[in-house]
């Protein structure tokens, strides 16, 4: 399969053809390059196999174990109850945007409009997923005020330990910070802050990613507003279902004489575990 550049070589007719695998690779690899939000979620894809509409995830509570003494009774011992699973149902909606590409830019051959029409359109993709995520992961009622230890600009550091407490108390392993570009000042005064450039060669960065705090990846997006922060464990808060993977249609538009396309795709987020996900507020 030829690439956008190597169709460029071989004429105008191969551009106006501009076959779909070679574009919806562009797009993805542009949405790629963009987006986090994946991150911080669970994904899956059953419906990507099914015909259904939505899916039905679960949460799962958990067990104890402890000490027996000899002869005694395991139920008397251990407070361990029972597994129990709260279901959350997933329906994912429709997402998509559109690019044109004109007559005049095909035959000319100019390849960085093509191009930067089908990579806008992939980074627009990717800004509205990371937007949805974020906005579900906000719906935590978790939350924990900032201004009761201090100000987050001098105890940034306090403020974070605290909801990673929160989370480890109820078993959970957060792994991720989730800050706007505003709130960035607390976290570089923290001596604490481990730069991402020291990680050393053989750890991955995520996109967003700056360091690390209080054990925590931070990640900054202006995807989040200025005076909240999120704190996440991504294996337990939410689950993201995909439907449908990135799709394209195309159309040759007489009226405006170029080349329409239009790119869907289909995906629901919720929030199931509120204990696994702590809203800070109040950030100044």
């Amino acid at each position: 399969m030829k690439s956008l550049e190597e169709l460029g070589t071989t004429g105008t007719a191969q551009i106006a053809d501009l076959i779909p695998k070679v574009i919806l690779d562009e797009v993805e690899e542009a949405a790629r390059a963009r987006r986090f939000g994946r991150a911080l979620v669970r994904i899956n894809e059953d419906l990507v196999r099914t015909k259904g509409r939505s899916i039905v995830v679960g949460r799962r509570s958990t067990l104890a174990a402890g000490t027996v003494g000899e002869g005694a009774s395991l139920k008397s011992s251990v407070n361990a109850g029972t597994l129990v699973y709260t279901a959350t149902t997933i329906t994912p909606v429709k997402v998509g945007t559109w690019a044109v590409i004109t007559q005049e830019a095909i035959e000319g051959c100019e390849l960085n409009l093509i191009k930067d029409a089908i990579t806008e359109a992939g980074i627009a993709l990717a800004d509205k997923e990371d937007q949805d995520i974020i906005n579900e992961l906000l719906t935590t009622t978790n939350t924990i005020d900032a201004l009761a230890h201090g100000t987050w600009s001098v105890n940034a550091y306090n403020v974070i330990t605290a909801a990673v407490t929160a989370i480890r108390a109820k078993n959970w392993t957060p792994r991720y910070l989730v800050v706007s570009p505003a709130a960035l000042k607390g976290i570089l005064l923290s001596n604490m802050f481990i730069d991402a450039s020291k990680y050393g060669s053989n750890e991955p960065i995520l996109t967003g990613e700056i360091g690390k705090i209080a054990g925590l990846k931070v990640l900054v997006t202006t995807h989040i507003p200025d005076n909240v922060a999120l704190v996440v464990d991504p294996d337990r808060a939410a689950w993201m279902a995909i439907r449908r993977h990135l799709d394209m249609k195309r159309w040759d538009n007489p009226d405006t004489d170029s080349i329409e396309l239009y790119f869907y795709t289909e995906y629901g987020v919720k929030l199931t575990d509120p204990d696994a996900c702590v809203k800070i507020v109040n950030i100044s």
